[in-house]
C-alpha cells in the first residue's frame, strides 16, 4: 500500500502562472486530505538591487508586507475556487535555497513553468527545471486549468530505478485514474545494427527479442506495483522524447509522471534530456519523481 500524500507546498511569485499552480494545489490537497502551504521567497539579491538604488529608503519592510497581502489575496482565491490553504510561508534569501530547503520536508511541490521574468529563464533554463535538478521531492510543474481532473495519467518508465518510484507516486497523486504506464524502445537501434552489417533478419530477430524482453520488464513492474486502479501498458518503438508527450495527447492524458532519468554519477542533481523535452513541450502537467525517496 502506498504512503498517503499529507504535505503540499506551492511556491508563487504571484504571476499568472504560480496563481494557477497554487489553484492546483489547492485543489489537489482538498482532494487528497492534505496539508497545503503557499510559499513566496522575498528574493535578497531584488531588495539589495532596490537599497542600492535608494539607499535612504527601507525597502525590505515595505516588500515583506506587500508579499504577506498578496500571499493572503491568494489564498482567498484558492478557497474560492474549491480549495484548501492551511498555511502561508514567506522567506527572505536566495530563492532557489529556500525553495529546496522548505520542499524538503514535504511530499509534493507545486509551481507553474515560467517565473515572472521569462527572459531570464530562457537564458538560464526555465524555473521549473532549474528547481526539478536538484528538489527532493516529487515536483508537480502546472500547465493547464487547475478544475481539469486526473482521469488519464501517463507514466513513461525505462525500467530503471526512477520507474517504480514514479509508478507507485502516480497512484498516490491520482488514485482514481486509469495509469498509462508507457515504454518507447530506441528508435535507433535498427540502422545502427544495420551499420553494423547485421543482416535485415538479424535485426527483425535481434528487435523482437527486445521487444518481448520489454514487454516481460513491463508485466514485472505493473505487477510489482500491486495498483488498486486499472493500468494500461504499452511498448513502442520510437524517440522517447517526442512518443512520450504525443502518447499523452493520444490518451487524453491530463498528467504525465516521469523520474529525473539522470544517467551521471551526478544523477539526483542532473536531468535527463528526455524529462527536459516532456517539461518543455507537453501541454499537460508533468510530475517529476526523484529515486531517492521510497514511496
Amino acid at each position: 500500500m502506498t504512503t498517503p500524500i499529507r504535505a503540499v507546498v506551492a511556491a508563487t511569485d504571484f504571476s499568472f502562472s504560480a496563481h494557477r499552480a497554487a489553484r492546483r494545489a489547492g485543489v489537489l490537497a482538498k482532494e487528497l486530505g492534505a496539508r497545503l502551504d503557499l510559499l513566496h521567497v522575498v528574493d535578497s539579491s531584488t531588495a539589495k538591487a532596490l537599497l542600492r538604488r535608494s539607499p535612504a529608503v527601507e525597502v525590505e519592510q515595505p516588500l515583506r508586507l506587500e508579499a504577506k497581502r498578496a500571499l493572503d489575496s491568494l489564498a482567498e482565491d484558492i478557497v474560492a475556487a474549491g480549495g484548501e490553504v492551511n498555511g502561508r510561508v514567506l522567506r527572505e534569501g536566495r530563492v532557489l535555497d529556500e525553495i529546496l530547503a522548505v520542499s524538503a520536508s514535504s511530499d509534493l511541490f507545486v509551481l507553474g513553468p515560467r517565473g515572472v521574468n521569462p527572459l531570464r529563464d530562457f537564458i538560464l533554463g526555465s524555473t521549473a527545471e532549474r528547481i526539478a535538478r536538484m528538489v527532493e521531492c516529487p515536483m508537480l510543474v502546472v500547465k493547464q486549468d487547475p478544475q481539469i481532473p486526473y482521469d488519464n495519467v501517463l507514466v513513461p518508465v525505462d525500467f530503471s530505478q526512477y520507474s517504480a518510484p514514479s509508478l507507485q507516486f502516480a497512484s498516490r497523486l491520482a488514485p482514481r485514474a486509469t495509469l498509462h504506464v508507457f515504454h518507447a524502445l530506441d528508435a535507433s537501434l535498427k540502422p545502427r545494427l544495420r551499420s553494423a552489417g547485421v543482416t535485415e533478419d538479424g535485426v527483425a530477430a535481434y528487435t523482437d527479442e527486445l521487444q518481448r524482453e520489454a514487454n516481460a520488464s513491463m508485466a514485472e513492474l505493473t505487477a510489482a506495483a500491486s495498483l488498486g486502479q486499472p493500468v494500461l501498458s504499452t511498448v513502442q518503438v520510437g524517440d522517447a522524447r517526442i512518443n512520450i508527450y504525443e502518447r499523452a495527447a493520444a490518451n487524453q492524458c491530463t498528467l504525465i509522471v516521469m523520474g529525473k532519468q539522470g544517467r551521471s554519477w551526478l544523477s539526483e542533481h542532473v536531468l535527463g534530456s528526455v524529462t527536459r523535452r516532456v517539461l518543455e513541450r507537453a501541454d499537460c502537467d508533468v510530475v517529476v519523481v526523484p529515486q531517492s525517496r521510497p514511496y
